[in-house]
């Protein structure tokens, strides 16, 4: 695989209906999303998204691939991909026709390329409202940690097109175990004390209602996974700034101080250095009518 954002390769090229265009032209190439930000959510600190967030458990791979058949004849669509972390998950180690990440923003599918260095996907400029392959092409979709930031609708028609029939569509999302936790009470105070906008339900909604209601989509199931990520301090701090309500929501001077009062108070939490947070997962899935 040649080491470019954009892929440069026929194989691609002849899943979708979209041109093969160089990196700086991807965001503006025709049936490309066309929404600008003067800043788009998570590019401000793209190289600390990609190194520093949580992976996810091989159990949510392994329980996907088995109850929709993934094979080496399957091709797989990650969407929202960010920098591919789910997506490294979906290819690595994995004789699968072909895994792509799609995602809008350029710099996070940057550095994910720069992160894994031997990345095993096709990283894409895409959206989940305008997914560039033509339609049943797919025998899955994902979309972890991304479907709320998404137009649910547009992004559940496109998803329903690319797929063909039966094949399977999943939802992820990790969120932090315990909120109550004395070092995560702590983070909660600080990260209201900063922006008193923050709410840590903005994720929760009825995913499940949403593909029920959709009727496109039958044998809808969720499933919890959990795990722990253990972080060095300097990683830690990465993922705080990484966040959308910390790194994108802060101006620079309010989010030095605040990063200055994590790194003064987590230690105290953790005096062997080693931050240890545990996760649950929750997947929402279901099958293609």
């Amino acid at each position: 695989m040649q080491n470019v954002i954009f892929i440069r390769n026929e194989r691609i090229a002849s899943w979708g209906y979209c041109p093969v265009v160089s990196v700086k032209e991807a965001h503006y190439a025709s049936g490309w999303p066309s929404t600008k930000m003067s800043m788009p959510l998570f590019e401000r600190f793209a190289e600390d998204y990609a190194c520093s967030r949580p992976g996810y458990p091989e159990e949510i791979r392994s329980f996907l691939f088995d109850r929709f058949k993934i094979d080496s004849q399957s091709m797989v669509a990650d969407v929202a991909c960010g920098s591919g972390i789910f997506t490294q998950l979906l290819s690595c180690k994995q004789d699968l026709k072909a895994v792509v990440g799609f995602d809008q923003s350029m710099p996070l599918l940057r550095a994910g390329v720069k992160f894994y260095e031997n990345y095993d996907f096709f990283p894409v400029c895409g959206s989940g409202e305008n997914i560039p392959l033509r339609s049943e092409t797919c025998d899955l979709v994902t979309v972890a940690q991304g479907f709320h930031w998404m137009n649910r609708a547009k992004s559940l028609g496109e998803i329903s097109r690319v797929l063909k029939p039966g094949g399977g569509i999943a939802l992820v999302w990790y969120r932090r175990k315990s909120l109550t936790d004395p070092h995560q009470a702590f983070i909660e105070d600080l990260t209201h004390k900063y922006n008193p906008n923050y709410d840590p339900r903005f994720m929760d909604a009825d995913y499940v209602g949403m593909l029920l209601g959709d009727g496109r989509f039958a044998d809808i199931g969720q499933r919890r996974f959990y795990s722990s990520c253990t972080f060095a301090p300097e990683t830690y701090i990465k993922w705080q700034r990484s966040k959308s309500f910390i790194g994108d929501a802060m101006d620079e001077e309010m989010l030095e101080e605040f990063l200055e009062e994590v790194e003064e108070k987590i230690s105290g939490f953790f005096p062997d250095g080693k931050i240890v947070e545990d996760f649950k997962y929750d997947l929402i899935y279901g099958r293609r009518k």
